[in-house]
């Protein structure tokens, strides 16, 4: 039986707590709306992929996340590990509580508790479909998959969150660990050599830095690696950037705040809807900023897969 309250999802961890902290006011603003709901609150990493699919067979409908993109991201894994519905018979929302929180802006959706309730107390009117992209990868030397929202990444990307992974691990999740990451993961990462297949035709072959594949726009809490990405579009923007002395590399990081990263030539881009990338000797894949395995990595996108509350127009 279908229940039409919202099940929402609280991340323990997103915003380095912020988002356990403050439900109690979150939770206030709810019921003041108007907006019927039962929660739950994640207790270890990776649980509210469990908690999503479980709230499916329960009969949910309408998920509430309270959290960052991880969160986010944790909730669409857990549309597709269900059999029940079509994940896009489910509605997805977010009231963004994390570090970057780059879904919630791709989706323009508001910091601001009282106006991010206010679109899901309208969420028939707020309704979109996006695509997802769906990342097949070598996990421990087995086929591992999941699905993408937002952003994926290889090369120096990957190597930062894996070095961040590292750190979580450890109890260490605050935001100036992952400025640590992103600095030791620039000090040492070295260029492999990628070659790269879009649509069954060989784009790139030759060392990168980085590799950039993207439904959304943002990463980083702001950067655009992929800045004509749509998420609606069917299609997969990949931005590969060639090697490059790290110190010229630093002058144009401002661009990809600026969204202008296409003006340099070590930049290359390209849309497609199956992409093939193997690394020598390998690469590490994050997805939604999370380490998902190691090259050969398949990719293909799923159109119109999940139906979510955003003000995107």
């Amino acid at each position: 039986m279908t229940n039409s309250k919202w099940k929402v999802i609280v991340s323990r961890t997103s915003g380095s707590g912020k988002a356990l902290r403050d439900w109690p006011d979150i939770s206030g603003l709810l019921r003041k709306a108007g907006i019927e709901y039962s929660e739950v609150i994640t207790e270890h990493p990776f649980h509210a992929i469990e908690l999503a699919a479980q709230a499916v067979k329960e009969g949910f409908r309408k998920l509430l996340v309270i959290g960052g993109d991880g969160a986010v991201h944790e909730v669409i894994n857990g549309l597709f590990s269900q059999d029940e519905v079509s994940p896009c018979d489910v509605t997805i929302a977010l009231i963004p509580v994390g570090s970057g929180n780059d879904w919630a802006r791709m989706h323009k959706i508001p910091k601001n508790y009282k106006a991010a309730i206010a679109m899901v107390a309208k969420a028939d009117a707020f309704s979109r479909f996006q695509d997802v992209a769906r990342i097949a990868t070598l996990m421990d030397g087995k086929p591992y998959s999941r699905y993408m929202i937002n952003i994926g990444g290889l090369g120096f990307d990957a190597e930062v969150c894996r070095r961040f992974d590292m750190a979580k691990a450890r109890g260490k999740a605050k935001d100036h660990q992952y400025y640590k990451s992103l600095l030791s993961g620039f000090l040492f990462y070295h260029c492999l050599k990628f070659r790269i297949h879009v649509d069954g035709n060989l784009f790139y072959e030759g060392p990168a830095l980085s590799v950039a594949l993207g439904i959304g726009r943002y990463c980083g809490g702001g950067m655009m690696q992929t800045p004509d990405a749509i998420p609606d579009d069917g299609l997969i923007n990949l931005t590969v950037i060639e090697r490059i002395n790290k110190f010229s590399f630093l002058k144009k990081v401002p661009s990809l705040f600026k969204g202008t990263v296409y003006q340099h030539k070590e930049a290359h881009h390209t849309v497609g809807k199956h992409l093939e990338i193997e690394a020598v000797p390998y690469s590490y894949m994050e997805v939604d900023g999370e380490t998902v395995g190691r090259t050969p990595v398949t990719v293909d996108i799923i159109p119109d897969a999940i139906k979510v509350v955003s003000c995107m127009k």
